[in-house]
């Protein structure tokens, strides 16, 4: 069997076995499961093959008239990670930079710098 054929077979039973649930939090508390094949479940749940047509943040599993949010998909994943601290807050944006400031040579006019830059930009 090819690596291929092999990985196609792995997702396909992932996919079989995610469509006995109908909830990510049903994959973990499944006793049966290691946080491996759980993992495993959960990606293949969270596949874009999965994804309901016109409508990416839900997914739903071929034969289940349920439909999940990949949010909560993705929770679940994190939870296997131990990760469950909130996402890092929003950095604030940064300041537009000033624009230089035009300093005027000793004795130099105002009327003079706008005479200079109307020779440089015409």
């Amino acid at each position: 069997m090819t690596i291929s054929a092999m990985s196609m077979n792995e997702i396909h039973a992932n996919s079989l076995l995610a469509s006995t649930f109908t909830h990510p939090r049903q994959v973990l508390a499944n006793p049966f499961l290691d946080a491996l094949q759980k993992r495993c479940v959960l990606a293949a749940w969270a596949s874009d093959a999965f994804a309901v047509e016109g409508k990416p943040w839900l997914r739903q599993i071929p034969g289940s008239n349920e439909t999940v949010r990949i949010g909560d998909i993705l929770a679940a994943l994190r939870s296997l990670d131990g990760d469950d601290s909130p996402p890092p807050p929003m950095m604030s944006r940064m300041p537009l930079p000033r624009p230089p400031t035009r300093v005027r040579a000793v004795g130099q006019t105002s009327l003079e710098i706008r005479r200079r830059l109307a020779e440089i930009h015409p």
